[in-house]
């Protein structure tokens, strides 16, 4: 009888809203403010994760999103121009501007100890970034059952980066 009754606490706590993960916490952060490496070569995002009642290995995947937009020059537009004439579409506007948008993923190993404590996590993009450059950086944890090769997501976090 008193497992009975145990048991039915236990469900009934569950379905409390909040309870039945309280102890499950987990959380990715972002720094906004981003770093270039003294070279300029290399751009450096950098947060955090917390993985507080889940413990083993986690993965987190690390997405950069730049945008430049930029002048056409002379040559470029010329050849904008030409390509309107050759698809017989020479009264199309020829651009002035052009944007090129890149994304670029990485994942991070990362291991959880069950406890509140912040990890920190740090990675390096090669390339293609430079001073004052906004972005979009998207982190997603989540960790891998060794025994049933299931996903599952833990925390994410999306948020805009200045390079500095």
């Amino acid at each position: 009888m008193k497992t009975v009754l145990v048991t039915a606490v236990a469900a009934a706590t569950a379905l409390l809203p909040g309870a039945a993960n309280a102890a499950d916490r987990h959380e990715v952060t972002l720094e906004p403010t981003a770093r270039l490496t003294p070279d300029g070569t290399r751009a450096v995002v950098t947060g955090t994760y917390t993985c507080e009642g889940v413990r083993g290995p986690v993965r987190l995947r690390v997405t950069l999103r730049t945008q430049h937009k930029r002048e056409l020059n002379a040559d470029e537009k010329q050849a904008v121009s030409g390509l309107y004439q050759w698809l017989g579409l020479p009264e199309l506007p020829v651009p002035k501007k052009a944007t090129s948008s890149t994304s670029r993923e990485q994942i991070l190993e990362g291991t959880c100890d069950g406890t509140a404590t912040a990890h920190p996590w740090r990675h390096t993009f090669i390339g293609g970034v430079e001073k004052g450059t906004e972005a979009s950086v998207t982190v997603a944890m989540t960790s891998v059952d060794s025994r049933t090769a299931q996903t599952k997501t833990l925390a994410d976090a999306t948020g805009d980066v200045t390079f500095a």
